[in-house]
């Protein structure tokens, strides 16, 4: 398994050494720590585990590259190794998020605190590496501003069965004309299908995302809300392009997830969503009802 971290502060080579032998349960002589721009003649290369580790511009001072061989029993997943990484040299530790490169690093401190924080690499041939926000105040990096992060929410997985139960579906139209084999969904119909089917998924995590609170982060950028409500107008757009029978099926969940989007949000009467500034003027007609609820409490107005 391999392990890519930074630390924040830097660290001796034979603590680095006594520390991962004791997370990997192996012994200190099967394991290989060498800078990896220093000289290589005195490598382990047959070592259980190693780590490569490089000196690095910016707020954190190394990066290292871990590996323990398959033969090494205990392999703690990430998090849990960065956390008694932490531990064991007394400095945080930033490891990368599994849901998206674009996404902020998960950062462990000594103490156990785990929070989120954006990583930004520079371009230059020698990149500089600096932690420029993070969630949670971290004790090592004072300067750092704590803020929500909004690529931590834009990247977090949500479950959307209703949408998902609609591809299945589209399986029960099979035979009912139009098609190839049959079936009222030609390539083009299948297409805009898929599309639409999208369309409703970003629709339903708004109110997944309600019902669980706002997670990861108990919060929730208005800005993402508008875009959402922006998706459901153009639902109304692939809906017309369907033919009857997908259609039907396909307002069959869309009600599903309207209904649930009602239950998790009431009158906006402040029009605190659509904003003054996007109010219909004298004759134009107003935004769909959906413009016109939030949640309560608004989850862009928490810490």
């Amino acid at each position: 398994m391999t392990y890519n971290l930074f630390l924040v502060d830097s660290c001796d080579p034979g603590v680095m050494t006594e520390a991962l032998a004791a997370i990997f349960r192996v012994p200190e002589s099967e394991v290989d720590v060498a800078d990896a721009d220093g000289d290589q003649e005195d490598r382990n290369w047959d070592a259980l585990a190693s780590c490569e580790y490089s000196h690095v511009p910016g707020n954190v001072s190394l990066s290292l590259d871990i590996y323990a061989q398959d033969s090494v029993a205990q392999q703690p997943p990430e998090a849990e190794f960065s956390a008694a990484l932490a531990r064991r040299l007394g400095t945080p530790v930033l490891y990368p998020p599994q849901e998206s490169a674009m996404s902020a690093h998960w950062l462990v401190t000594p103490e156990g605190l785990t929070t989120r924080a954006r990583l930004s690499e520079s371009d230059d041939d020698e990149p500089t590496f600096t932690v420029t926000a993070v969630e949670a105040f971290v004790d090592r990096l004072p300067d750092v501003p704590v803020m929500h992060l909004p690529e931590v929410v834009r990247e977090h997985k949500v479950a959307t069965p209703l949408a998902d139960s609609f591809a299945e579906s589209l399986q029960s139209l099979k035979g009912d004309g139009g098609g190839a084999d049959g079936s009222s969904l030609t390539a083009e119909v299948a297409e805009v299908a898929r599309v639409a089917k999208s369309y409703l998924g970003a629709w339903e995590k708004l109110s997944r995302r309600a019902e669980n609170n706002w997670e990861p982060s108990g919060w929730y950028p208005v800005e993402f809300y508008r875009e959402v409500l922006g998706y459901r107008d153009d639902i109304e757009g692939y809906l017309r392009q369907l033919p009857e029978d997908v259609a039907t099926l396909y307002k069959r969940y869309l009600a599903k997830v309207d209904s649930l989007y009602q239950e998790l949000t009431v009158d906006d009467e402040e029009h605190v969503v659509i904003e003054d500034r996007d109010e219909p003027t004298a004759g134009s007609t107003q935004k769909a009802w959906w413009w016109y609820r939030r949640p309560e409490p608004m989850p862009w107005s928490r810490g």
